[in-house]
């Protein structure tokens, strides 16, 4: 089934705050118990380009946005170790990042290796993984949080996985030794921004080879037993060299 890797890197923080921007901000009221933030983030991120949204979550489910965006046509697929646990797995109103809507990933009382939550690209066939091209691509970012019944803070896993680790694409052998960076989320939201080149793997699965952009799955987030996560505006990214 699902493994989770023993060791992560962490990764490029693009975090942006600004509390006197004038015209490129725009206030948020913060519902009690959600995470903080007294500005919404500059028109700029708003205004990335369409064909680079992986989910915003404003369609109210958890299936990636229709009509598909650049051939992206997957959902949000959680990964559980079926112990005794209370797992949540939404998308609500109740603390959206930007918008009216965000994803929430939550769980306690697990006992074995936890929980994981991937928005696959492509959707699968007969239970098969379905690589997407991602080529063009070369990082990933999203909006992020604790929620109040997080904890502890702690850095969460989150990365790529592709056909050369994903577990169900038939190409590895142990699977789930994806491309990660530990994103050191906070009760506030937050911008991140991860480069594909500063992902690395555990090296406990076989194949080890570098990404294959053109094999990529899908993004995932694989927290500790216990948590509590908001996350907004999941898009790919073109970075400058």
């Amino acid at each position: 089934m699902v493994r989770r890797g023993a060791t992560c890197v962490l990764l490029l923080v693009a975090v942006q705050v600004c509390a006197a921007c004038g015209p490129s901000v725009e206030p948020i009221a913060v519902a009690p118990g959600c995470p903080g933030q007294p500005v919404r983030g500059p028109d700029q991120y708003q205004n990335e380009p369409a064909d680079q949204l992986i989910d915003n979550f404003e369609d109210g489910d958890l299936s990636l946005p229709t009509p598909p965006i650049d051939g992206r046509d997957g959902s949000w697929i959680r990964g559980t170790d079926g112990s005794s646990g209370v797992l949540i797995v939404e998308v609500s109103s109740q603390c959206a990042g930007r918008g009216s809507f965000a994803g929430h990933f939550a769980a306690k009382g697990f006992t074995s290796w936890g929980n994981n939550w991937t928005a696959v690209f492509r959707a699968a066939s007969t239970s098969k993984a379905v690589p997407y091209d991602g080529s063009k691509y070369n990082a990933i970012s999203f909006w992020a949080a604790f929620g109040e019944n997080n904890g502890d803070l702690f850095q969460v896993p989150m990365g790529i996985t592709t056909m050369d680790n994903a577990w169900n694409s038939g190409g590895c052998s142990p699977c789930m030794d994806y491309y990660a960076a530990k994103v050191p989320l906070s009760h506030d939201w937050q911008r991140f921004v991860i480069p594909f080149s500063q992902m690395q793997r555990s090296g406990f699965g076989s194949p080890q080879v570098p990404m294959r952009r053109d094999q990529l799955v899908g993004f995932i987030i694989y927290p500790r037993q216990q948590f509590d996560i908001w996350i907004d505006d999941v898009r790919l990214e073109q970075l400058s060299p």
